[in-house]
């Protein structure tokens, strides 16, 4: 089909500020139903069309990112929250939240509206802690995102915003809706950066009249220290299961070479003096400098073993390791701590 050139500069520019684009006249939502039909745009939510091309290229969360600073574009003043907002701070989660293609803003009025969007999630607020995602087109062509409160002085190069509500009431939200497992890398993750603390969370609890369960588990366990998401979706996943807290990114020193030195994901130091450390998904974490990038095969298996040498040399006793697969299926990994000789809680432990 030949190229429309209200549409090739409309999705040009959008692609360029990292948004889909919307028609504004009948000439352009003519030619945009067209290309929907032939396969050429896609629709992922009302009146917000991207390239299909481009759009496959990203992923779930940027997905949701794309239409979110559309929908802001088109009304400016909505504040989105829950896993819009989550996914707009860069929060840790798993990408099977956004089936469906949810988008979640804040209403004074009633949450749920006869004949409403399916795609379209209220969250009742009355005056809620607002922030706003700015982005800012720098002068090499690059785009910097900035969180801001709502009344900061206005940045140059400004070329969108997107109102959100504030982290701590994002990680409330989240955690009244989803599982221990999909909220604690949220939490780590807003710890590890800074953008919020226990007290505002606990601030935005007391003043909500819904049992705050649920956000007082994920508080009491979240650690800024978890590296990733997945670190923290598998650590909140043995906590479920009942086993004790695990001591996060423990260093270990080479007794033959104190330059050499290697970070662990998980630590138990059981009762017996036995240490126990879990390492995810193979990530392996050098703190020696000297560690080059590109090895072969080969030379990673021959790092391997002098790392697990390392390891045991400094005491550990057992080392265990778990992926992704395991930690979903949960009952693999289960079985590999309570072989290791891993307590339950209750359960006497050294600490």
């Amino acid at each position: 089909m030949d190229t429309h050139k209200d549409i090739e500069r409309l999705s040009t520019q959008a692609e360029r500020y990292r948004r889909c684009f919307f028609p504004t006249t009948n000439a352009e939502r003519k030619a945009t139903y067209v290309r929907l039909k032939h396969g050429e745009l896609v629709r992922p939510h009302r009146n917000v069309y991207a390239r299909s091309d481009y759009w496959t290229a990203l992923d779930v969360v940027e997905q949701a990112r794309h239409v979110i600073r559309t929908l802001a574009e088109q009304f400016p003043h909505r504040i989105f929250a829950g896993l819009s907002a989550a996914s707009m701070l860069h929060l840790d989660h798993g990408w099977h939240l956004h089936a469906g293609d949810p988008v979640f803003i804040t209403t004074t009025g009633s949450a749920h509206l006869r004949n409403a969007y399916h795609k379209l999630h209220r969250i009742y607020m009355y005056d809620p802690d607002v922030r706003e995602i700015r982005s800012i087109l720098r002068d090499d062509g690059t785009i910097s995102m900035r969180l801001t409160d709502v009344d900061a002085v206005l940045d140059s190069g400004l070329i969108g915003m997107v109102r959100i509500t504030s982290p701590a009431r994002t990680l409330v939200d989240c955690a009244l809706r989803y599982s221990f497992v999909d909220v604690l890398p949220m939490f780590d993750a807003a710890l590890r950066r800074g953008l919020t603390r226990l007290e505002d969370v606990l601030d935005i609890c007391d003043g909500l009249r819904v049992d705050c369960g649920p956000v007082m588990r994920a508080l009491h366990y979240a650690d800024s220290a978890s590296e990733n998401g997945g670190e923290s979706a598998c650590r909140a996943v043995i906590l479920d299961g009942g086993f004790v807290k695990p001591k996060l990114q423990q260093v270990f020193v080479d007794p033959r070479n104190e330059m050499v030195q290697y970070r662990v994901d998980f630590l138990w130091q059981l009762a017996d003096g036995k240490s126990v450390v879990l390492e995810y998904d193979g990530m392996r974490k050098y703190v020696d400098l000297s560690m080059t990038k590109g090895r072969d095969i080969r030379q990673v298996v021959q790092d391997e073993r002098a790392r697990e040498s390392v390891l045991r040399d400094a005491g550990v006793t057992t080392i265990l390791r778990t992926d992704y697969e395991e930690v979903k299926q949960r009952h693999p990994l289960y079985c590999k701590l309570e072989e290791a000789g891993v307590l339950k809680t209750g359960m006497r432990l050294l600490v």
